[in-house]
């Protein structure tokens, strides 16, 4: 089976047909201009081949983070301490 090659511009205006390919076993090549080119595969293809040692979970740092807006209301309320002890 060849590999099928395509423009980005013909993969962005019909994305399912492509991956549909993708899916049923179809090479699929992606030309970008100034002569790039990325090879579409199936993400489970490439993961299987990760070692388990080098795929990371979730820890508690990720459990301690806050929000942004937990984090800008922070922020401005240490601000605006720090304007009332300038004055």
């Amino acid at each position: 089976m060849a590999m099928l090659k395509i423009t980005a511009g013909e993969f962005r205006d019909n994305p399912q047909r492509y991956l549909d390919q993708v899916d049923a076993g179809e090479e699929l090549m992606l030309q970008r201009s100034g002569g790039k080119q990325y090879l579409v595969i199936p993400a489970d293809d490439v993961l299987a081949d990760i070692p388990p040692e080098y795929i990371l979970e979730p820890d508690e740092d990720l459990e301690r983070a806050i929000s942004f807006d937990e984090f800008r209301a922070g922020a401005l309320a240490h601000i605006e301490s720090l304007f009332r002890r300038e004055q």
